[in-house]
């Protein structure tokens, strides 16, 4: 690894100042008022071509007025100025040469309040949308998002499903979550709690790849979630201010900060969130011993109550070395402390006796950590989108989970029980990128690179007793051990793109080497794992006519085993239900083809879908008796599993004050877990959908609805329930539209919930889990900015 870290960093510090050295031109000039003729700071430049949309260069004026515009090939050029309050101002063309380097352009601006918007490509964002590859939702359109979590908004997603316990689904199956596109530490083994403190305010999008090209790395039966974070581009001093306070004494805020003076941009974020979660777990059980028939019942009641409080924050730097070459460095950090206190009340019994009737009380301390750091640089060719880019990514994760259990007993009457657990658990992460770009012409593009991912989990258990007869704390060898992880992906990819006519089409192939071990450190064992897969990708669109679209994409995908999935020794959080990883799980290997059909006009769209699934070594959680009193639960693969499927995304905005979304999903899906001794094989259908309402109110305040339903979901063993849950939220506009105050309301009616019924020869289950989960939140929310309203040029060329 140093020599990959040795090479990685020359590049990106010796081969942009290698590329700098080119003898393109410069264009500069004054801006005045032309009126008063004083200097004009923070005005807008942009340069570009004749006949095209594509910006060439922007800069924006200093304090005396001046730009200048660095680094500009040969070749015919104008250049547009635009300021708040003045009319745009559009020169003749000029023309770059080896005869004339240097051009000089200074621009007087007319005042008076010309609109704007011939030449601003801008308008209110649809909360939905979609492109070739993905469906995008815009969290800016979405008032909930300003005092909740990323975890509440990603429930608002389409096809996005969120468990009682802030667990992420995608078409009811596993889905890799990144953020900005990149895989992120914060999203690995304790990603439903990291989303449950991540603030929703510092989101601009959410994207839902259900097919991804071969650009993404192929982890998740469902596809990928990608989180994108803010970064205002805007010139001179830019951020958002947001503050809130909820019900039983919830508070939140955070700060999005932006300053850029053209050449370098300096952009920076944190946020503080207390949190409170108050959980009740139902489990009652009834077991059958397989020798001698004996029935026993077991009656779990939970009360789980834990205060939360979490930093986020982060800082970084873009410096454009040249109008071509851009270099950065980000670094971010997490920070999240929690005391809870469980109480459970646990009887077992038979049909003529009480055998045990007892408290176990629990007080748990944890505080996990996260630092990343990431350097780039990117060099842009003469072409417009010809690019390569080199970037580096080191992450570093502690976490310390320190538990204290003690047993009360009120039958049979014996002294307390008390027994400790210190679970120290460290994740290392680098990832290093190498990404080209090159648009071969107008209709086609290749992308292509290398992706190495190097990961290192190391999970250390410590556990411990209280022996009464020699009155002190003894090691529990039963419930100590250690166990490392060790996962290195190689990857090299490339996709063809090709816009022809009304077909359009990206062609991709991911070849990745995967070199894993197991170290059982406590017994001394070794299980290695070493594979090579090829990862086809395809994306197909026709244009049937103007604003009708129809869409057929396949990927073969991966889902990897995490490291809790692959440690054999068991973590005894309940005594009584032990949970244990497989370290001989073998990956889940998905083929995934989805069909899909557009349409819109500027009051409706409708995007019908249909898709099937097909996995191989999927993984399931097996529950089965240890012995008369415990139970253990381990996953295993299954042989295979069938899923087909049909979803729907309708938008309807008849006005600029009422839009209406509704995202219904039906989900068959058949199981077939002969190998692991189940001869049916078991099917079910389910579905899903998310209704979303806005409306602005006549006297200026907005209101907006969301309402999630999930029908009953298929295990091996078993079923979920149904569940529901309804949020609201008011938002009113206040200091000229700069500001805004809100009220938000989640799940209206307490009917969030998570019920499993699992049914087995000899064993019977039922599980209701239930939270907190109604929350008041009172925010405010205040935009501030040098240039105010300033509106930038803007032309969207994402497909």
């Amino acid at each position: 690894m140093p020599k990959i870290y040795t090479l990685l960093l020359s590049f990106i510090f010796f081969v942009p100042q290698i590329l700098f050295a080119q003898n393109n031109g410069v264009v500069t000039g004054k801006i005045v008022d032309g009126s008063s003729s004083k200097a004009m700071e923070f005005v807008n430049i942009v340069l570009m071509k004749p006949g095209s949309t594509d910006v060439i260069s922007r800069e924006v004026s200093d304090a005396k007025g001046n730009y200048k515009l660095n680094n500009v090939p040969d070749g015919t050029y104008f250049i547009i100025a635009s300021f708040i309050g003045y009319q745009n101002f559009k020169t003749a063309n000029f023309t770059l040469s080896a005869a004339n380097k240097k051009i000089i352009q200074d621009i007087k601006l007319d005042g008076g309040m010309k609109n704007l918007d011939e030449v601003t490509v801008a308008s209110k964002k649809p909360l939905y949308s979609n492109s070739i590859d993905r469906k995008v939702y815009d969290v800016s359109q979405d008032m909930l998002a300003k005092s909740g979590s990323a975890s509440e908004v990603l429930a608002n997603v389409p096809l996005v499903q969120v468990d009682v316990d802030g667990n992420i689904s995608l078409r009811n199956s596993t889905a890799t979550i990144l953020i900005n596109g990149k895989v992120s530490p914060l999203m690995g083994a304790n990603a439903a709690a990291a989303l449950q403190q991540f603030p929703a305010n510092s989101i601009e999008k959410i994207e839902v790849i259900t097919n991804p090209s071969a650009k993404y790395r192929p982890d998740g039966t469902g596809g990928i979630i990608n989180i994108v974070l803010k970064k205002n581009a805007k010139r001179g001093l830019n951020g958002t201010l947001t503050g809130n306070m909820g019900n039983r004494e919830r508070y939140n805020a955070g700060a999005n900060v932006n300053y850029n003076i053209g050449k370098i941009n300096i952009y920076g974020n944190y946020s503080l969130k207390q949190d409170d979660r108050l959980r009740t777990n139902t489990n009652n059980r009834v077991q059958t011993d397989p020798l001698t028939q004996a029935v026993r019942y077991y009656n779990d009641f939970a009360t789980q109550q834990s205060r939360p409080f979490s930093n986020i924050g982060g800082i970084g730097i873009d410096y454009n070395l040249t109008d071509k070459i851009t270099m950065g460095a980000s670094g971010n950090f997490y920070l999240r402390n929690m005391h809870k206190h469980d109480m459970t009340t646990k009887m077992i019994r038979t049909a003529s006796s009480l055998e045990q009737d007892y408290d176990r009380k629990r007080e748990n301390f944890e505080q996990e950590k996260n630092f990343d750091a990431t350097i780039y640089a990117e060099h842009g060719f003469k072409k417009n989108g010809h690019k390569l880019r080199l970037e580096f990514n080191t992450a570093h994760s502690p976490e310390v989970e320190d538990n204290h259990y003690t047993n009360l007993f009120r039958y049979p009457a014996v002294a307390n029980q008390l027994d400790n657990t210190l679970i120290k658990q460290t994740a290392d992460q680098q990832h290093a990128a190498v990404t080209y770009e090159n648009p071969l012409t107008e209709n086609s593009k290749i992308e292509a690179g290398y992706d190495g991912q190097y990961n290192k989990e190391d999970l250390d258990f410590y556990g411990e007793a209280f022996n009464q007869a020699q009155q002190r704390f003894l090691t529990d060898f039963n419930k100590t051990n250690r166990f490392i992880y060790n996962e290195n992906i190689h990857a090299l990819y490339g996709t063809y793109a090709l816009d022809v006519n009304k077909i359009g089409m990206m062609l991709g192939l991911r070849g990745e080497y995967a070199d894993v071990s197991s170290k059982l450190i406590t017994t001394g064992a070794v299980v290695p794992n070493h594979y090579f897969k090829l990862y086809p990708t395809l994306h197909f669109i026709y244009k049937v006519a103007k604003n009708k679209e129809l869409q057929l994409n396949y990927s073969r995908r991966v889902r990897r085993p995490e490291a809790d999935e692959l440690n054999p020794f068991a973590e005894y959080a309940d005594p009584t239900n032990v949970r244990v990883g497989n370290p001989y799980l073998l990956p889940e290997i998905i083929h995934s083809v989805e069909l899909g059909y557009q349409w819109s006009n500027d009051h409706f769209s409708i995007l019908p879908g249909i898709y099937y699934r097909y996995t191989y070594n999927r993984f399931t959680a097996i529950t089965t008796p240890l012995n008369d009193s415990v139970l253990v639960t381990r996953q295993q693969n299954l042989s295979n599993d069938r899923a087909f499927g049909a979803d729907v995304m309708l938008t309807i905005h008849p006005s600029d004050k009422l839009s209406f979304n509704l995202i219904p999903n039906v989900f068959y899906n058949q199981i077939d877990a002969s190998n692991l001794g189940y001869s049916n094989k078991k099917s079910t259908v389910t579905w899903s959908a998310n209704i979303n309402g806005s409306y602005a109110l006549p006297w200026g305040t907005a209101i907006q609805l969301n309402s999630v339903y999930k029908s009953a979901r298929l295990t091996p063993q078993g079923k979920y329930l149904p569940s529901y849950v309804l949020n609201i939220g008011l938002r009113e506009e206040v200091l000229k539209k700069k500001g805004s105050v809100y009220l938000t309301v989640s799940d209206l009616f307490k009917s969030q919930r998570q019920v499993a019924e699992l049914q087995s020869p000899l064993l019977l289950q039922n599980i209701n889990q239930r939270s907190n989960s109604r929350i008041f939140y009172l925010g405010f929310s205040y935009n501030f900015g040098m240039v105010k309203k300033k509106k930038d040029l803007q032309f969207d060329n994402s497909q």
